[in-house]
């Protein structure tokens, strides 16, 4: 299961549309291990399902210490705050925060630069794995989501493909 999250030193992993209780999981298991720190940008992180999956033990949930962000400026402030280190980072539905068309789309794309960088060097002593989900509209935010992508040294895409429109004959 964290195999699932792919976290090596020097390197971040981009994971786009995985299974939202898939991620919480990995994240209680990775957490009987060592001490992680959670980024909750998108409001994803559920304790309940964290704690049935650790069991309801308590020592493993409080190897867990989240955060969480509600705009793009707020995000990129958790990532220059945190100091790196040996502790892995994982970041839910980052460009949850992005997608918010108030903040002009120069700004969004100067603070995902700057987070970019930021994932560089957080994931230079322990690991990094940053979630997103793709936006439901095009536009914008599909170039914020595209350039993400394309930063990324490694990408598991979990996304449904689109399914084709195909009408099928009754007889």
């Amino acid at each position: 299961m964290t195999q699932f999250l792919d976290l090596h030193p020097k390197r971040w992993n981009l994971i786009v549309a995985p299974p939202p209780k898939k991620v919480l999981v990995a994240i209680a298991r990775l957490a009987h291990i060592m001490p992680l720190t959670v980024f909750d940008c998108g409001r994803r992180f559920d304790s309940s399902i964290v704690t049935r999956a650790a069991q309801g033990r308590k020592e493993i949930v409080d190897n867990i210490t989240v955060q969480r962000a509600f705009t793009c400026f707020e995000a990129v402030k958790l990532l220059e705050q945190k100091q790196v280190g040996k502790t892995p980072v994982i970041i839910l539905d980052f460009l949850a925060t992005f997608y918010d068309e108030n903040v002009k789309l120069s700004a969004r794309n100067f603070l995902l630069q700057k987070s970019i960088q930021h994932f560089q060097r957080l994931s230079r002593l322990a690991g990094l794995a940053v979630s997103m989900y793709p936006p439901a509209a095009s536009g914008d935010s599909v170039t914020l989501c595209e350039r993400l992508r394309s930063a990324a040294p490694s990408v598991s895409d979990y996304a449904a493909p689109e399914s084709i429109n195909m009408q099928w004959g009754l007889f």
